[in-house]
């Protein structure tokens, strides 16, 4: 079986690339980007994983409190997937489709984008998983959108990136054991320690409530 999670590039050449798409992602909100240990870890933890092709594993789960730079850093790798394959570095198959967790329960009830997603061959990315409904009511019948998609994806080894605040007792309370179980089995997990930066620009712009 072809593995997709893979990138046959050099892991430090890759790492540079992710950390320039961090900092244009960053500076979209009109914020300087200030390098830091912790953010250039998680940075070169992705590149290690993106080119080790020894590791088995084919979902990557960028986890940790609020406002540390998970969104960011997915945001991050698709922008470098994209000119990578524009630079036919990759093959143009090697992307990284978004998507939202609540917006992907809303797709349970589309026959077509549901199909499309459960398929999509390259990476799938779900952000901020744990703010959706665990379960759904579809004419009296319960659904689990995010579960049907981590079951399904693990079956055909398809490529998953996934950012949420939960620890792992939430997520053990929210997807149940058995997800979680096949997440750990084909996830490799970068834990984001930063402190809040939305908070910490906040206190930039109002220099006031610190004194």
């Amino acid at each position: 079986m072809t593995d997709r999670s893979k990138l046959a590039l050099d892991e430090q050449g890759l790492s540079k690339l992710l950390e320039m798409a961090y900092c244009r992602q960053v500076a979209k909100r009109r914020i300087m980007y200030v390098p830091n240990d912790l953010t250039s870890g998680a940075i070169k933890q992705l590149a290690h994983f993106l080119t080790d092709s020894h590791d088995n594993r084919f979902m990557i789960v960028l986890d940790g409190s609020t406002a540390t730079g998970k969104t960011t850093l997915m945001q991050a790798m698709r922008q470098t997937l994209w000119w990578l394959a524009e630079h036919r570095l990759v093959s143009d198959e090697v992307n990284l489709k978004i998507c939202d967790a609540v917006a992907l329960s809303d797709m349970r009830d589309s026959t077509r984008q549901w199909y499309d997603l459960m398929n999509w061959p390259s990476y799938l990315g779900i952000e901020d998983l744990g703010c959706e409904p665990a379960e759904i009511l579809r004419w009296g019948n319960p659904l689990y959108p995010v579960r049907e998609v981590i079951t399904e994806r693990y079956k055909l080894r398809l490529p998953m990136v996934v950012s949420t605040n939960l620890d792992s007792d939430q997520l053990r309370e929210h997807l149940g054991l058995r997800i979680v179980s096949r997440m750990n089995e084909m996830a490799y997990y970068i834990h984001f320690e930063n402190e809040d930066f939305r908070r910490m620009c906040w206190y930039s712009h109002h220099p006031e409530v610190m004194k």
